[in-house]
């Protein structure tokens, strides 16, 4: 296992409130720490999908509410990935997420 990083509870915060604590994270730290910038940047796009994806049920009528669910579960995966990163991050790995971790760097 990799060795804990210094700032590594910053790298789990980024990830708790996805784009808020993205951006918090990227104007306090972007322009000092590479790694954190990426991880922030990646945080931003992962909180923008979520925030798009958990639209999509209010754009469905009642009668679809099965959907709500399945939305809501995968809004849920998407958050806990994005802990997850962050907590791989904190142990020294980083991980780039398919899509956005190419677009965040």
């Amino acid at each position: 296992m990799s060795e804990k990083r210094e700032d590594g509870i910053i790298f789990i915060f980024c990830y708790l409130l996805t784009w808020l604590s993205g951006i918090i994270v990227y104007v306090m730290y972007g322009s000092k720490n590479k790694d954190l910038k990426f991880h922030s940047i990646q945080a931003i796009l992962l909180g923008v999908i979520i925030f798009v994806i958990g639209i999509i049920p209010s754009i469905f009528p009642l009668e679809l509410y099965p959907i709500s669910w399945i939305v809501n579960l995968v809004v849920i995966i998407l958050w806990l990935s994005g802990i997850y990163v962050g907590y791989k991050a904190y142990n020294g790995v980083d991980i780039a997420m398919p899509v956005i971790g190419g677009l965040a760097k």
